[in-house]
C-alpha cells in the first residue's frame, strides 16, 4: 500500500489525539453552594468624605484606619445591610414606598478635614444647598450623644440639580471629634423616608461603639498575677511597636481601635488623669496644627507661627528626640509629646485636673524618656 503525505498526516494526528484522550481524567466536583450577595450600596450612596484631598482610595483597614470588626452596632431591623465601599465602617439603606430609599454610613478619619464647617459645607453642597459661615451655621445644628463623646449634628433639606427625588432631598450629618479622631455618621436620601428614619438613626448612633477587646484564654495552672502588682517595663498590648516603663500608680488600659495605648492615674477625691497614645500616618497638618488643635480642646486660642517655638521644648529617649508642650485651660491641663518615626507620628497626650498633672508631670516625663521603637523606621 502506498503512503501518501495526506495519508501519513492522518495517521500522526489519529495517533496524537489516542494519546492525549488516554491522559484526560474524570472528577466528580460537589457543586458550590453560592452565599446570598449583600447589595452593592445604590449610586446615590457617594462616598462619604468625597471630595475630601488625599483620600481617594483609602479603605476601611488601610493606612492603620479601623476595620468594621473592630465596632459593634445594633441597627434597626428593617434596615438592610450594604456591601462597605470605600472608606465606610459599617453602611446600611432602608426602602420606603414607591421605590423611595434612603442610606446610612459609618466612617472614620484621623480628624475632620477642614474642621466642622468645611465639612458642613461638603455635605450642603451635596444637596444643592449654598455654604454657609461660623454664624449661620450653629443655629443649625444640634448636639447628640455618641459612645465617641458629644457630637454634632445638622439636618439639609435640598436636592441637586438632575437628582433623583426618591432617592435624594434630605442629608442627616453628625460628626463626633474625639482626640485626633473624627467619626462620621451620615444618612441621605428621599426627604420623607430620610425624616422618617431620623429618630432610628440617631439612636443607632447611640449604639455604634468599638468591640470589646478578647480576654486571653487561661493557662492551665497558672496563678493570678496580684492586682496591684505593674510591671518595671511592659510592651502596650497592641502591635509591639514601642516598649517603655510604667510609672508607679499608673494603669495600662487594652488598646482600642482609637488608641495605640491608654495609661491612667487616679488622685484625690475621684480625680483622674489620662494619657492617650495614638500614631497616623505622616504629621496630621504639622505642628502648628496640632497644638492649636490641643489648644482648642481645652479652652486656649491658637497661635500663631511666630509664637509656637517659645512653647515647644525638647527630649530625648534612646535615639528619638520628642517635642513637648504644656497647656493649661481653665479647667484642664495637657502635657503633650510627639515624634516622628517612619512615616508615622506619634502622639503621646497627658491631661487631667491641673494638680493632678502637676503632681504627675514628673513622672509623664519619665515615662516619655523610657519610651523605645523597637520597629526600624
Amino acid at each position: 500500500m502506498k503512503f501518501t503525505p495526506l495519508c501519513f498526516g492522518l495517521c500522526l494526528v489519529s495517533v496524537i489525539a489516542c494519546k492525549r484522550e488516554s491522559e484526560i481524567k474524570s472528577y466528580n466536583v460537589a457543586k458550590e453552594v453560592a452565599a446570598p450577595a449583600i447589595p452593592a450600596a445604590p449610586a446615590s450612596a457617594a462616598d462619604p468624605h468625597a471630595g475630601i484631598p488625599g483620600m481617594a482610595g483609602m479603605t476601611a483597614g488601610a493606612a492603620g484606619m479601623p476595620a468594621a470588626a473592630e465596632f459593634t452596632d445594633s441597627p434597626p431591623a428593617h434596615w438592610k445591610k450594604q456591601a462597605l465601599s470605600p472608606m465606610r465602617l459599617a453602611s446600611y439603606h432602608v426602602e420606603g414606598e414607591g421605590g423611595a430609599m434612603t442610606d446610612i454610613s459609618f466612617s472614620l478619619l484621623r480628624r475632620a478635614p477642614g474642621g466642622i464647617l468645611a465639612n458642613v459645607n461638603r455635605w450642603r453642597a451635596q444637596v444643592g444647598q449654598a455654604p454657609v459661615d461660623e454664624a449661620a451655621l450653629k443655629p443649625q445644628t444640634q448636639v447628640i450623644k455618641s459612645s465617641f463623646g458629644d457630637a454634632l449634628a445638622v439636618d439639609i433639606e435640598g436636592l441637586a440639580s438632575g437628582g433623583d427625588a426618591l432617592k435624594d432631598g434630605r442629608l442627616i450629618g453628625v460628626i463626633a471629634e474625639e482626640g485626633d479622631n473624627a467619626w462620621f455618621f451620615k444618612m441621605r436620601g428621599n426627604a420623607a423616608l430620610t425624616a422618617t428614619e431620623k429618630t432610628h438613626f440617631y439612636k443607632w448612633i447611640e449604639s455604634v461603639k468599638p468591640a470589646a477587646p478578647s480576654t486571653p484564654a487561661a493557662v492551665p495552672g497558672a496563678g493570678a498575677a496580684p492586682a496591684a502588682a505593674a510591671p518595671a517595663a511592659a510592651a502596650p498590648a497592641a502591635d509591639g511597636s514601642l516598649s517603655w516603663a510604667v510609672p508607679d500608680g499608673w494603669v495600662v488600659a487594652p488598646a482600642t481601635a482609637t488608641r495605640y495605648a491608654t495609661l491612667s492615674v487616679a488622685g484625690g477625691g475621684g480625680a483622674k488623669a489620662e494619657l492617650a497614645i495614638s500614631h497616623f500616618p505622616g504629621d496630621v497638618g504639622g505642628d502648628l496644627a496640632n497644638v492649636n488643635r490641643w489648644r482648642q480642646q481645652i479652652g486656649l486660642a491658637p497661635v500663631d507661627a511666630a509664637a509656637l517655638p517659645p512653647l515647644v521644648t525638647k527630649l530625648s529617649a534612646g535615639s528619638a528626640s520628642f517635642s513637648l508642650i504644656d497647656a493649661s485651660g481653665a479647667a484642664v491641663r495637657m502635657v503633650a509629646a510627639w515624634t516622628r518615626h517612619g512615616a508615622d507620628t506619634w502622639f503621646f497626650k497627658f491631661s487631667g485636673p491641673a494638680e493632678l498633672v502637676e503632681a504627675e508631670k514628673a513622672k509623664f516625663t519619665a515615662f516619655i524618656e523610657s519610651v523605645r521603637f523597637t520597629k526600624p523606621e
